[in-house]
């Protein structure tokens, strides 16, 4: 989804509905454009102003649950990574190849979705792609030596947090990667447009109109965007921070 290109095509269907309504005055007969048929049309648009506006509501509430959702999840990944580094150091000495092993793991997705260069970035999805880099630490987990109550407990505990950290990360990867449905951008969209029009027909042809039109459209362009965006929280342009991952790496290891 690109929310650059909904973005900028929801401008310009509100703010040609602006126009097209100063332009339709002329066509229209002035007994049409009398107060009371304004009073009239203007009820109407205000029943279509609350649904838009409503909707427009729904969709700003579910996008920001989504990204909050990932956020959450982005947080209890890292701190798993950084418990099961910790678990494995209480192991002992035999567990020692595994801390580098997570460490290059989890500063592999951290550089696949967050890279100093953007036109390095993977999605979501493909960053947690890799399975066979965490099957593999799961054997080797799987394999340590276990000779005493304590040490089992721990290995464990160790496979015990490697399997919350992948379910995580599919989890992750699921919810980021869910799309909002076009028709829930569309027709608000359709609605808001016809209210321009509506505001345009009965607005006096001004610069001082043309410029609040401008202004209200930008506005309901912006949120369309902000819609867009949140609902990619790993894909789009405004991301969950990276910062979870920027600790774990720096603690994994030491």
């Amino acid at each position: 989804m690109n929310s650059y290109l909904i973005a900028s095509m929801a401008f310009l269907c509100i703010f040609g509905g602006a126009l097209g309504g100063m332009f339709a005055q002329r066509f229209i007969p002035s007994h049409h454009l009398s107060k009371d048929s304004q009073d009239s049309v203007k009820l109407g648009a205000g029943l279509i102003a609350t649904m838009a506006a409503l909707i427009l509501g729904l969709l700003v509430s579910s996008s920001k649950g989504t990204y909050d959702r990932v956020n959450v999840l982005i947080n209890e990944a890292a701190a798993d990574a950084i418990n099961l580094d910790t678990t494995l150091k209480n192991y002992g000495p035999e567990a020692a190849p595994l801390h580098q092993r997570l460490r290059d793991r989890v500063a592999s997705v951290r550089s696949d979705i967050w890279p100093k260069d953007s036109k390095n970035r993977k999605k979501c999805s493909e960053a947690f792609k890799n399975e066979a880099s965490v099957t593999t630490l799961s054997e080797s987990i799987a394999s340590l030596q276990a000779d005493s109550p304590a040490s089992i407990q721990l290995r464990n505990l160790a496979l015990q947090t490697l399997t919350d950290l992948n379910r995580e990360r599919w989890q992750i990867a699921v919810e980021s990667s869910s799309k909002l449905p076009l028709k829930l951008v569309v027709i608000p969209v359709l609605w808001i447009t016809f209210l321009t029009f509506v505001y345009g027909l009965f607005a006096p042809r001004n610069g001082t109109v043309a410029m609040v039109l401008f202004f209200c459209s930008v506005s309901i362009a912006g949120a369309i965007y902000l819609i867009c965006e949140m609902s990619m929280p790993l894909d789009g342009s405004i991301k969950v921070p990276s910062d979870p991952f920027d600790t774990a790496i720096e603690l994994i290891g030491k």
